[in-house]
């Protein structure tokens, strides 16, 4: 079932959520409203696959106290389509670019699936996928969860494309970090893929052009519980777990991860 309180209804979009209200293993909550996610929100006109602002919902907009958006998309994908976020919410801009996406350039799967290069896209290659990220983009997921650490940049947004890889794994990463059990973090990831169903069908269209079955990449635009669960397991295999992966490999210094639970974990 979805949590009505967690979900925020703005006409145009369908992934803004907030990832409070998860409980701890030790029993604390994270705190509400202080970190939001969702998909990129660009102005009328822009591409299907985004969200759309729409003009009669400025005041749902303000509503939403920002004062930080972070955009995770690739530098290419924010010059194609600027978010409107930051403005519409009068909020600052923090511009963290991860090439890797399933449907960017940069990780080429669209590409490689249209040629017939590869021949399908499954839950083992979102796996490979999401491990190869953590492992490229440590540098940047470090700054992100610095920005998500500093209670002047609160509340924020953070959004990708459709709020679904990028987005989910730094989510994951913090939630994971606040000591959310594992198939809670699962739960908020799959999340997306309730919200934004059947997304294949945005891309139907390339693929039958292209004399392929829009079914070999599916998953692609899916959320594959089995995936972050195999993502945690490898942080914990390879790292000893999240903390230890943020302190060792995005270089997340103890003191900010104080401030991150200082922070993010609701006060009794």
């Amino acid at each position: 079932m979805i949590d009505a309180d967690r979900c925020i209804p703005i006409p145009g979009t369908s992934n803004l959520r907030d990832i409070g209200g998860y409980e701890t293993r030790s029993g604390e909550i994270v705190a509400r409203r202080r970190v939001l996610r969702g998909e990129a929100l660009v102005m009328p006109g822009g591409s299907a696959s985004y969200a759309i602002y729409d003009r009669s919902a400025d005041e749902q907009y303000r509503q939403l106290n920002l004062r930080t958006v972070i955009d995770l998309r690739a530098s290419s994908e924010m010059v194609r389509a600027p978010t409107a976020w930051a403005t519409v919410c009068g909020a600052q801009l923090v511009e963290i670019p991860i090439a890797e996406g399933g449907e960017g350039a940069d990780t080429n799967y669209m590409r490689m699936l249209l040629a017939g290069e590869m021949q399908t896209f499954g839950v083992d290659d979102m796996t490979r996928f999401y491990i190869g990220l953590v492992e490229r983009r440590a540098e940047q997921l470090g700054k992100a969860i610095r920005v998500l650490a500093d209670r002047n940049r609160l509340p924020v947004l953070v959004h990708c494309a459709a709020g679904k890889d990028r987005t989910g794994i730094l989510v994951a990463l913090v939630l994971s970090a606040l000591g959310v059990p594992d198939d809670q973090v699962v739960t908020d990831f799959a999340l997306t893929g309730v919200l934004r169903p059947n997304r294949i069908h945005t891309y139907a269209h390339m693929f039958i052009k292209a004399d392929r079955d829009p079914e070999v990449a599916r998953v692609l635009f899916e959320s594959p519980p089995e995936s972050m669960t195999a993502l945690l397991n490898y942080l914990r295999t390879e790292y000893g777990g999240t903390l230890s992966y943020l302190r060792d490999r995005a270089r997340v210094g103890d003191a900010v991860i104080a401030d991150l639970r200082s922070e993010l974990i609701q006060a009794d």
